[in-house]
């Protein structure tokens, strides 16, 4: 493994272990705390996948978001 290898496996790494601790801490202070954690990543996820020139995450989440409303509200 070279050294930029490493270091994106390190940086993975350190994400992860980020997301576990606020997943965690947002699930401890209730549903609607987590409800907002995943809403935030899964934003986070699609703006980066635009900037990079990649609408089809942002499609999904929109399409995805659209079905749960429908599902939800009839």
């Amino acid at each position: 493994m070279n050294t930029a290898q490493k270091a994106e496996q390190a940086r993975r790494a350190n994400q992860a272990e980020h997301y576990n601790a606020a997943q965690a801490k947002a699930a401890a202070a209730g549903p609607m705390h987590l409800v907002t954690f995943w809403t935030n990543v899964c934003r986070k996820l699609a703006k980066d996948a635009l900037e990079g020139g990649d609408p089809a995450v942002a499609n999904g989440l929109a399409a995805h978001l659209n079905d749960f409303y429908r599902a939800h509200t009839q």
